[in-house]
């Protein structure tokens, strides 16, 4: 069986924590934050090895072929995955034009924000998975790298007394936090159901991804503390504030946030892609390119900046990543035994 890169699985798997996941874990646990992300990533891997099993089990087929096995379900399973990827790509959208606009390119206009993503999105999403899984193999190490870098430099700003004392946060909210991150790490992976072949070391770079997210999580309270990590829209942009390279090198905190656009881009690519793979085969780009202009259209008049449906899409979030995963992977796991 033919092997395949599994890298995008890194990518995905932080793909809803910026500005989403981490604000929900310091919101509902505060200093015990990095104790939920590890209780999470536990329970993520479930996750993991759903996905991996309907991966392994569907072989060397195409979902849309998969889908030709039983017309009611395969329609059903076609129907439910399509949301989940327009559901996933609307996020994505919008956190990546809250976070551009607000603090990497502050000055200029939106447009030039979001009309230069969203071409090279489509242009990689439209190229194929092959494309796509080379592209996330490049940025990898980039990515690898760049956390390595930001750790390294903001260990001497952590002050232990920030985790202390530890585990003042109830069973429950531990509970809690810890399904918040296995859902918010596990949704994104969805899209990997597109995948064909040898998928070795899919778990593997799934708790690479995790541990990153774990680590960012205890650097940026251990450095920020409680209180500010609640204040900050984006505690994890502004710890980066912090770092100084040689002592007189500042302002570096936005090349080294690239770390999360990479995230960000690689998600809306696999979404795009899903939704081009999903939708009537004879006009898939065209269909594809409709939905995209109507969703900017709806996130930029009605979600992006609007305070009030931007905190519905917050609240709701928890609740859509643990339930999606379910309801769209059941059909398709019985569609998979059902073709074995």
């Amino acid at each position: 069986m033919k092997k395949t890169n599994t890298y995008i699985v890194y990518f995905l798997t932080r793909g809803l924590f910026l500005g989403f996941g981490f604000s929900h874990l310091f919101s509902k646990a505060g200093k015990d934050s990095y104790i939920g992300a590890i209780l999470g990533t536990i329970i993520g891997l479930i996750f993991t090895y759903f996905y991996s099993y309907i991966i392994e089990k569907k072989e060397n087929q195409e979902l849309k072929d998969i889908f030709k096995k039983d017309k009611i379900w395969g329609m059903i399973s076609r129907i439910l995955l399509l949301l989940a990827s327009i559901l996933i790509l609307v996020y994505i959208l919008i956190i990546y034009k809250i976070f551009v606009v607000s603090f990497l390119l502050v000055s200029s206009p939106e447009i030039f924000v979001t009309i230069p993503f969203i071409i090279l999105t489509l242009y990689c999403a439209f190229k194929g998975y092959k494309v796509i899984s080379r592209v996330a193999g490049s940025l990898f190490p980039i990515s690898i790298i760049f956390s390595i870098i930001i750790l390294l430099s903001l260990m001497g700003f952590i002050e232990t007394t920030n985790y202390l004392p530890i585990l003042t946060e109830t069973p429950l909210n531990t509970l809690e936090t810890a399904l918040m991150f296995a859902g918010f790490s596990a949704l994104p992976n969805i899209l990997t159901l597109h995948i064909k072949g040898d998928i070795k070391g899919y778990k593997r770079m799934y708790i690479i991804s995790a541990i990153t997210l774990i680590l960012a999580a205890l650097f940026v309270e251990g450095v920020l503390g409680e209180v500010l990590v609640e204040i900050f829209r984006f505690p994890e942009y502004m710890v980066l504030k912090q770092i100084k390279l040689f002592k007189f090198i500042e302002k570096v905190e936005n090349v080294l946030a690239i770390i999360w656009v990479l995230d960000l881009f690689i998600t809306a690519v696999m979404a795009m892609f899903s939704i081009k793979e999903l939708v009537p085969e004879n006009k898939a780009k065209l269909t594809t390119s409709a939905i995209l202009v109507v969703l900017i259209y709806i996130i930029d008049n009605f979600l992006a900046f609007n305070y009030v449906n931007e905190l519905r899409m917050y609240y709701v979030l928890p609740i859509i990543s643990l339930i999606v995963p379910i309801i769209v992977g059941l059909p398709l796991l019985y569609l998979v035994k059902k073709k074995a």
